[in-house]
């Protein structure tokens, strides 16, 4: 185990050592404004981890993620005005019910593909849009929905060891780390071997003993979880939710931005998510319309498609690579690119 270990040493030393930075610098550089901005940006960077890695392992274009944060999110709020139970259980079984629901949003996956699959998405995030807006966020109200127009209204507490903006950050950017690692456990064993092949040929998966509906149905079940995950941090965060925090059309674009991130990439999920939340808040910033960021990142889409695919998280790569191979000497510049 150690043996296997030491090759990735030095990157793990790596991102614990830039998770340390972040988490001290961000909170004393930034204001409580910002702060928050960056608190939801890591929860959609969760959210954006289970699209990433559904469109570039299994090739599945799955437009309700947004909606599943909305889901988890209502069931952190459900749990946390019904039951005395701690917010960290909260968050975990937010999570795990959101995923069983992931298993079953799975099904159209298990023969659409493509365009079809995108629709058909995009059509449940839409009605779950229309609910919510319908029947609104638990608030302490009566019944099933938990719902009160007025009256006192409840509010989501957050742990004791993160009542404040900065140490919520904190807990968001750890939660984060440990999503971005459960996907990578995911990719390095049977799991990710399995989807390699699905994504490959189903019917040579279906030769070599694959159960191909199980593996597609996981895999829609871990998207489900990180972006349940998301939703319970998201409602701790803001201590309430709205319907317009998630509207189908946050869906569509929070994956269009994915893809110039680099979906197959975790930095490109990062790179997703800051388009998606920091963008927009630096144009209002400026005095600009927040709807701007829409049309650049159509824009983006567009460049993405035809001379970007894999995003800029790999162009960010190729541009450190050149980097390297200059820095390096004439030797080390040859194994370099013999790499």
């Amino acid at each position: 185990m150690i043996g296997r270990l030491a090759p990735h040493a030095p990157r793990l030393v790596g991102v614990i050592a830039a998770v340390i930075v972040l988490a001290c610098w961000v909170p004393n550089q930034f204001g409580a404004r910002w702060v928050s901005t960056w608190t939801t940006t890591l929860v959609f960077a969760i959210t954006a981890a289970g699209i990433g890695f559904l469109y570039s392992r299994l090739g599945l274009a799955s437009l309700t993620q947004v909606a599943l944060v909305g889901v988890g999110g209502w069931i952190a709020l459900r749990l946390e005005f019904t039951a005395d139970i701690p917010f960290f259980i909260i968050v975990i079984l937010s999570a795990t019910i959101t995923a069983a629901i992931g298993a079953v949003l799975s099904l159209p996956a298990l023969r659409l593909r493509g365009l079809y699959l995108a629709l058909v998405t995009l059509m449940m995030a839409a009605g779950f849009d229309e609910i919510v807006n319908a029947t609104g966020f638990p608030n302490g109200g009566p019944g099933f929905l938990g719902y009160q127009a007025s009256g006192e209204l409840q509010r989501m507490n957050r742990p004791s060891i993160a009542e404040n903006d900065a140490a919520y950050f904190r807990l968001t950017l750890i939660a984060m780390v440990l999503a971005f690692a459960l996907v990578y456990l995911h990719e390095k064993t049977k799991p990710g071997r399995a989807w390699h092949l699905i994504a490959q040929s189903e019917g040579a998966a279906h030769s070599a003993g694959i159960n191909v509906v199980l593996y597609k149905t996981w895999a829609f079940v871990l998207a489900a979880f990180l972006s349940g995950l998301g939703g319970a941090l998201f409602a701790g965060q803001l201590n309430q939710l709205g319907p317009s925090s998630f509207e189908s059309m946050d869906s569509l674009v929070l994956f269009a931005l994915v893809l110039v991130g680099g979906a197959y990439h975790w930095s490109g999920w990062i790179i997703g998510a800051l388009l998606f939340r920091a963008f927009p808040a630096f144009l209002d910033d400026r005095g600009l319309s927040a709807d701007i960021s829409i049309m650049i990142a159509g824009l983006a889409l567009m460049l993405n498609l035809t001379v970007a695919p894999r995003g800029i998280a790999a162009d960010l790569a190729k541009v450190g690579g050149l980097i390297r191979s200059k820095l390096a000497g004439p030797a080390d510049a040859e194994v370099e690119v013999a790499r």
